[in-house]
């Protein structure tokens, strides 16, 4: 699909966008901020028409992937202690991407941006696929690894165990409070654009060291839509500065979000690299290391 159709399709979505002249609209979901002076621009321009057979390949190369880690017996060469912690880890991570598909149509209300909706309505296409890869990740972990049991207590985990509960605490936070400060601010500007980086770049490769390559097939397919996330937060962030209004409210909310996101990502991630492992080359940089660099 060329370039320039893309832009005509683009265009063409924007005319099914009204504004009912019936009735005041209600406001579902409330926000401090304010887009009065603000341009309605989508850098990206998405459209279904090319973006279901990228993700088509996507899922043809992780469910192959799969596949081949179940013929080449990958789950009785991987570093036991390293599938230990990922009972923790993939009982926690489905949830904040659900939360994130779930945080979305907070915006459709509150971001005055025809187009930028569609951009929206693709990243909630994507948030429940990367939940669905991830579930299925760990479901195939329980079926195929030595001990299974762990891989299937993920709901009573949010409710039993202090680390689900601050798992449950991070993924609520995209869906509660001020829609902007939840789903732009701290989800798609701070945790998609910085902290998955550290979900999932740093920790695929530290599972590859491991002799896990399924976790990084999985979760690099997932950091591969996080551009397009990232680029609805950002033509967001670019409307929100258009008002003078705004920027304390932008101050107040990168600091509560940075903080969030350190808080909870870079410590889980931190401790499921350093006592996960069993790869202790002594050249190797320490992960506070590599974060300072």
């Amino acid at each position: 699909m060329s370039r320039q159709s893309v832009a005509k399709a683009h265009q063409k979505i924007q005319e099914l966008s009204w504004e009912p002249a019936y009735h005041e609209p209600v406001s579902q979901y409330g926000t401090d901020y304010t887009f009065r002076k603000a341009k309605k621009k989508d850098p990206l321009k998405q459209v279904l028409r090319s973006y279901f057979p990228m993700q088509e390949e996507k899922d043809h190369r992780v469910y192959g992937a799969e596949d081949g880690a179940i013929r080449g017996n990958m789950f009785r060469q991987v570093q036991e202690r390293w599938l230990e912690w990922q009972k923790l880890f993939l009982s926690i991570i489905p949830l904040p991407e659900i939360s994130a598909a779930r945080a979305m149509p907070l915006l459709f209300r509150t971001v005055p941006n025809p187009e930028l909706h569609n951009g929206q309505a693709i990243q909630m296409i994507d948030e429940v696929r990367h939940s669905t890869i991830q579930q299925n990740l760990k479901r195939l972990y329980m079926q195929n690894y030595i001990d299974p049991a762990g891989f299937n207590s993920s709901l009573r985990n949010f409710q039993n165990d202090y680390c689900g509960t601050i798992g449950r605490q991070f993924a609520e936070g995209f869906i509660t409070g001020d829609a902007i400060t939840a789903a732009s601010i701290y989800l798609t500007i701070v945790a998609e654009t910085a902290f998955t980086n550290t979900l999932f770049v740093a920790m695929p490769a530290e599972a590859a060291a491991n002799g896990d390559y399924l976790l990084p097939t999985v979760f690099h397919s997932v950091q591969s839509d996080e551009s397009r996330h990232i680029s609805n937060g950002y033509a967001t962030l670019l409307m929100a500065l258009s008002d003078e209004s705004n920027h304390q409210l932008l101050e107040r909310d990168l600091r509560y979000a940075w903080w969030n996101n350190h808080a909870v990502v870079d410590a889980a991630i931190g401790t499921f690299i350093e006592y996960g492992t069993k790869d202790r080359r002594k050249d190797r940089e320490s992960y506070a290391e590599m974060w300072r660099r």
